[in-house]
């Protein structure tokens, strides 16, 4: 066999060896993956925009070496247009006859229809690797995506063995904010949460999965210092629970009641016991459900209770949200420096906000219900948040650039009636 001594990986779930793989079964047929889910990555665009001669050179050595006649290659409904290109490309190096180009509408019925016991599965990925292996000097690289805060996200080849933080800093040429790293994630929605300590870990399948991450989806996500952890869990655990195929029970409600109870806790309804029932959740999921995806659902909440336990704790405990990032546990206000009394943000629900044109607005804090409609709508960013300290303001509207903070002519408000005057 042409691969006998080959270390060569594929580039999928687990990261198998080929040639193991190769040899566990006489394979009638091969399934060839261009499937993903493009508001993750799109690290499959990358392949299909590069490398559609070298991965199918690595389609036609697998072709040979396991004697097999039949091949399918599945494609996401997302890059279809590559469709046309790829037959092309397919015919003049395999010729018309014994594949199939199938675009993949529904990733659920897909996984049904591929996963058979005789059908041998592989990325295309993988099959660029293959091509690639036969040159003696080649060093195995990952394709992978950079995104979060950092400077140049984007999609890079990057090669095995360096460290989490040498990918960081060296291509996505370090974070973009002025903050510091508070954690990366690895491997897409599943993908496992790693703390700025632990930024020296290799990228290496053995390193990652040791973690509790699988790199199917190889993005790499970096989020800074002033991160809700708790907020991010509940995003993630709502994205997962709407993947799930449903089949498993597990799954299906785990995923689910993992998100309200992390959705209680920005919510200060948090419950003793409730991060103890989530991490029992979690590792029943990880043993009960079926498919991978069930297994790893879980990961971004799992790992992020054992790594930021004491900030999940304080949500539920103490219902504070040191970022300030969960409303339940914010106080909103308009700053006086940034108000240019524009107006827009007095479309208030609750008629909570007090101004006039050219007036600085001011909330009431007791009427507020907290929606956060005025923090989105206003252009000048002016209303922000604050928690146990509040900032000086004033007490009343007054006009624009007339409040200085603890001044000797600070203006404490203009009376109903000469705002009245002033606005005629």
């Amino acid at each position: 066999m042409l691969l006998e001594n080959s270390t060569l990986c594929g580039h999928g779930l687990k990261g198998h060896s080929i040639r193991n793989r190769w040899n566990n079964k006489e394979w009638n047929e091969l399934a060839c993956l261009f499937i993903e889910d493009e508001k993750q990555s799109e690290n499959v665009r990358y392949l299909l925009e590069r490398y559609q001669k070298e991965i199918c050179n690595g389609i036609i050595i697998c072709k040979k070496e396991l004697h097999i006649n039949t091949i399918k290659i599945y494609i996401s409904d997302c890059y279809k247009e590559y469709v046309g290109q790829l037959k092309e490309q397919i015919k003049q190096q395999l010729g018309e006859l014994g594949y199939e180009i199938i675009v993949v509408t529904n990733k659920k019925h897909f996984e049904k229809e591929v996963f058979q016991e005789l059908t041998l599965v592989h990325h295309a990925e993988t099959m660029l690797a293959l091509s690639r292996s036969l040159n003696k000097d080649d060093i195995p690289h990952k394709v992978i995506t950079i995104s979060g805060d950092v400077k140049n996200p984007g999609i890079y080849e990057i090669p095995y063995g360096i460290t989490l933080r040498q990918i960081i800093d060296e291509y996505g040429k370090g974070i973009k904010s002025d903050k510091e790293i508070k954690f990366v994630q690895v491997g897409g929605n599943t993908g496992a949460v790693f703390t700025e300590e632990e930024l020296d870990t290799t990228f290496e399948y053995e390193n990652l999965m040791g973690y509790g991450t699988m790199i199917e989806t190889a993005k790499i996500e970096v989020f800074p210092s002033d991160t809700c952890i708790v907020q991010w869990a509940v995003d993630k655990m709502l994205y997962n629970s709407k993947e799930t195929c449903g089949k498993c029970v597990y799954c299906r409600e785990g995923i689910y009641q993992l998100y309200k109870i992390m959705k209680d806790a920005t919510e200060g309804k948090g419950r003793d016991g409730d991060i103890e029932l989530s991490i029992e959740l979690s590792e029943t999921m990880k043993t009960g459900t079926l498919c991978d995806f069930g297994k790893s659902a879980s990961n971004p909440l799992y790992t992020s209770l054992h790594k930021f336990r004491d900030e999940f704790d304080k949500h539920i405990d103490r219902k504070v949200c040191a970022t300030l990032s969960c409303l339940a546990y914010a106080n909103l206000y308009i700053d006086p420096n940034a108000c240019d009394g524009c107006g827009a943000c007095m479309d208030c629900p609750e008629k909570a906000i007090k101004g006039g044109e050219k007036l600085i607005h001011v909330i009431d804090v007791k009427a507020c219900e907290k929606c956060g409609r005025c923090e989105a709508i206003c252009s000048k960013k002016a209303v922000k948040r604050y928690g146990s300290i509040k900032p000086q303001l004033p007490t009343e509207p007054v006009e624009v650039g007339s409040f200085a903070a603890g001044g000797l002519d600070e203006k404490k408000g203009l009376g109903l009636g000469r705002r009245r005057r002033k606005s005629e």
